[in-house]
């Protein structure tokens, strides 16, 4: 019987599954996809059948799947459907649920129908694979804590032995866990609670509730303590440091009726809270990026039919220009901002194939001589000599993301200067590197350059258009591509974009 965990990938866009088998795959997982709900339940419940044999302890099929990755937008089945329904066929499975619409709300109906955790779209590998090695990690302690109580309850296992081993779970869990006696006392915390509440790594077991620095959880604890009935959950966000953490606290009852005490969970949502505070930001700042322009163009326009100041061609030309000049700047963030919603929503569609990136490199080049010239900047593209190996990548996202980079040298590169393309292989990935020697970053600007709207803010700046989101479109193009873009910069000494994009495996056809 074979080892490797079996992971069922269902959504409806291509290019998401056979990433989602090409990353997990490469992570050593046997992978299955299925492009809708209803097809991915009905291979779920294939793979449950009990032929071939079952897993030794857990009384399931050898070829059932062990977790399940679920898109939420999917025809014939919805995602919280399908999720309900896995949850039905196999309690353990493990499910996540992959997302371009990650809300608090939407996380906690998932939670409730038997989703362990979301991703949300686009992730890079690294986000992908985190979440469900922590869930498989979970989901085995959960297997080998309830195998621990069989064999308790079947062999009649010494109860202090048994108090060791659940205590040994309860400290490799990634939540934290703080468990109290009724008299409120604490008695139990694991290693998670203590890096999230620091005060509990030096207390002595049993500690006051008291001793918690942070009373709102120990007064949703004191809630549970005192609740009237089974079941009952209280939950309450906590802001504790730079974290938000969802608390969850509920009575334990022993078979008479009394409370023997009380559990809390704390399991950190900071991720989830910062999504949202971005969502709000993203709105207020298209609302001004959008205003500003707006306001020129009307301005000038009015300017120009009233007639104000007497009749000047020359000058009514110029007002004319800069109203183009603010449309064309306004057309061109609707573009950015569609682009960037459909790569939230999973509906941007890329179609990788094998391409030749030093001929990308050089259109793009070709695209933007033109304003190069007119600042006298020199474009130099270096790359060796001989055949290269293509890349994988869709033809108009490398455009994309090759122009937004040269365009961007351009715009901050000073009249006189240079702006020199290198292109080289780099192991499984192929490096254009775009430098300049144009005003560059300090280390605050080199933060949140890949942040929505963001742009410097100096004399130099000042005069360049721009809508602040070329950067963002990048960093996301290449991620959906499995790839890497890094800058390196400093004030005064240019800056350097590096790009990595995965060439073409022989050993792999292209997504």
């Amino acid at each position: 019987m074979s080892d490797t965990l079996r992971i069922l990938v269902v959504d409806d866009e291509l290019g998401m599954r056979e990433g989602c088998r090409r990353i997990l795959t490469d992570e050593g997982y046997d992978v299955e996809t299925a492009p809708d709900g209803l097809a991915g339940l009905e291979l779920f419940r294939e793979r449950l059948k009990p032929e071939g044999g079952t897993d030794a302890g857990q009384g399931r099929p050898a070829h059932s799947f062990t977790a399940a990755l679920v898109d939420l937008k999917m025809p014939r089945m919805g995602g919280m459907e399908l999720v309900e329904r896995i949850h039905e066929l196999d309690p353990d499975a493990l499910i996540l649920v992959m997302t371009a619409y990650a809300t608090i709300d939407t996380a906690v109906e998932a939670t409730k129908r038997g989703a362990y955790g979301y991703i949300p779209k686009p992730f890079t590998p690294d986000e992908l694979l985190l979440p469900v090695r922590n869930g498989l990690e979970r989901r085995a302690l959960a297997l080998e804590a309830r195998r621990l109580r069989e064999e308790r309850q079947n062999r009649l296992l010494e109860v202090a032995f048994e108090r060791s081993k659940c205590n040994t779970v309860i400290n490799c869990m990634t939540d934290g866990v703080l468990v109290v006696n009724r008299d409120g006392q604490i008695v139990l915390r694991n290693n998670a609670a203590a890096r999230i509440l620091p005060e509990c790594a030096g207390l002595p077991l049993p500690s006051p509730l008291t001793c918690l620095s942070c009373a709102p959880l120990a007064a949703l604890v004191d809630e549970a303590l005192h609740a009237s009935s089974l079941p009952m959950i209280v939950s309450r966000e906590l802001p504790l440091g730079l974290c938000t953490y969802m608390a969850n606290a509920s009575p334990v009852f022993e078979p008479g009726g009394g409370i023997l005490g009380a559990v809390a969970v704390l399991r950190d949502i900071t991720a989830l809270k910062k999504l949202e505070v971005a969502k709000s930001m993203f709105v207020s700042m298209v609302a001004h990026e959008i205003k500003s322009p707006l306001a020129a163009i009307e301005g000038y326009l009015h300017v120009v039919l009233a007639g104000i100041g007497g009749s000047d061609p020359q000058r009514d030309r110029h007002m004319l220009e800069r109203s183009l000049l603010r449309a064309q700047a306004l057309r061109s963030m609707v573009s950015d901002l569609l682009n960037l919603t459909a790569m939230e929503t999973g509906a941007f569609v890329v179609k990788r194939e094998g391409l030749d990136l030093a001929d990308a490199v050089a259109q793009a080049i070709e695209a933007c001589r033109e304003k190069a010239e007119a600042k006298h900047i020199a474009l130099a593209l270096h790359k060796p000599p001989g055949p290269h190996d293509p890349v994988l990548a869709d033809r108009s996202a490398l455009q994309s993301i090759l122009t937004n980079l040269i365009d961007n040298a351009i715009k901050y590169t000073p009249d006189n200067g240079h702006v020199d393309i290198a292109v080289e292989p780099n192991g499984m990935y192929a490096k254009v590197a775009v430098k300049d020697d144009g005003i560059g970053m300090t280390p605050e600007e080199r933060d949140h350059a890949f942040d929505e709207f963001f742009r410097a803010k100096n004399d130099f700046t000042s005069r360049i258009p721009g809508t602040g989101l070329g950067l963002t479109l990048v960093k996301r193009l290449v991620e959906l591509h499995d790839g890497r873009v890094t800058l390196d910069t400093a004030p005064g000494k240019g800056s350097t974009f590096t790009v990595r994009i995965p060439m073409v495996r022989h050993d792999a056809a292209p997504l």
